[in-house]
């Protein structure tokens, strides 16, 4: 198996209420305070080609501890198709990429009702708009990136109101998780891991493209955006017989193209001061869980409780609650079952296991319902 298509995508979006004070203002007034929270978690299953399960979502309210699987499905009477691979909140709406289907589904995240069927071939071209693979925001957009038919890829600007198209970016080969840091777009051009890999930066104020090429990236796949940086999760390479997968782990990328080697890991999950991975090799001795402080700099390993193969990791970026999703095993062989439901566990910040959660089959990325209230 050449690589895992995993994703990690997360967003927080915060506001700031303002007042002003004046003579005539009235101070007996009430003033309230703006409140970021998070409401529960959805988790993309992509489902089983090989057993012709189509891609699913799973969701979890925090309010009551409950987890509705087939989530889409039963609030639309249908199917999300085939191999679902992204999830994006953006303001109320929940968008999922189905990368089988070449469609974003675009619904409301209250009631998961489809208000949208974005096809990618229709919207960006017959060519470039072939498998979309994940998906960023920025000023009323969201910038699509999609492996395209051919040795390069594209991202795309679609607008949140009219769904029209508003501009395309040329990338580099097979180009997966996109990232915003300040004003430029971040792109994992894994090369499907065949040794062309890249990160592109496209500055979103001036339209301008760069690639960045580094002996460190060569297979990135997903990206996450904190301060000033890019940390993107880059896959490593395999041995000439594909028995053993090397190097995976979290590389920080500089928009001057400068790649710091950060922390070993196969899946990881970024909030504003941590980054978690999952460090599951194939073909290596075992896992190994890690927490990597981005301040400090230092590294610290832990044994989370009751995981038997992990699939995906995300960190709650309101609570810090680390949610840990993995394969059940299979009753005849032991190993991973790929094509029954999976189960999620929920850990505390200070790493103390909370509770267990059912989800379905292939679950391969997460998104926090956060948003901000006012008291």
């Amino acid at each position: 198996m050449k690589k895992y298509l995993l994703s990690l995508a997360v967003l927080m979006m915060g506001t700031a209420l303002f007042t002003a004070c004046g003579d005539d203002d009235d101070d007996s007034a009430p003033q309230r305070k703006a409140v970021d929270v998070s409401e529960g978690l959805f988790i993309v299953g992509s489902g089983n080609t090989r057993s012709n399960i189509d891609g699913n979502l799973t969701y979890i309210n925090y309010a009551n501890g409950t987890s509705t699987l087939n989530a889409f499905q039963k609030a639309n009477g249908i199917s999300l198709g085939k191999t679902a691979n992204f999830a994006l909140i953006y303001g109320e709406k929940l968008y999922i990429a189905v990368d089988g289907e070449n469609t974003i589904w675009v619904c409301n995240k209250k009631t998961l009702v489809q208000e949208r069927r974005i096809n990618t071939m229709e919207v960006i071209g017959e060519t470039a708009g072939v498998s979309p693979r994940s998906i960023a925001p920025y000023d009323g957009k969201i910038y699509v990136s999609c492996y395209g038919a051919g040795n390069t890829s594209t991202v795309a600007a679609i607008d949140t109101v009219d769904y029209k198209l508003q501009a395309t970016y040329t990338t580099g080969s097979h180009s997966d998780g996109v990232a915003v840091v300040g004003d430029k777009l971040f792109v994992a051009d894994s090369d499907y891991g065949n040794g062309s890999a890249s990160v592109t930066v496209i500055d979103l104020k001036a339209g301008s493209v760069q690639t960045i090429k580094h002996a460190d990236i060569t297979n990135p796949m997903q990206v996450a955006a904190v301060g000033n940086y890019a940390y993107v999760l880059d896959y490593g390479t395999y041995t000439s017989d594909w028995s053993q997968q090397l190097g995976a782990g979290v590389r920080r990328v500089a928009a001057d193209g400068t790649v710091t080697r950060l922390v070993d890991g196969t899946a990881m999950a970024v909030d504003n001061n941590r980054i978690y991975t999952v460090y599951a090799p194939f073909g290596g001795d075992g896992t190994h869980y890690y927490i990597y402080d981005i301040n400090s700099g230092q590294k610290t390993e832990w044994e989370p409780e009751g995981i038997f193969s992990p699939a995906a990791i995300a960190v709650d970026p309101v609570t810090g609650d680390i949610f840990i999703v993995s394969y059940n095993a299979n009753p005849d062989t032991g190993y991973p079952a790929y094509n029954l439901p999976t189960y999620v566990n929920q850990y505390s910040k200070d790493l103390t296991f909370k509770q267990r959660f059912d989800c379905g089959v292939g679950p391969i990325s997460l998104v926090f319902n956060t948003g901000v209230k006012y008291e």
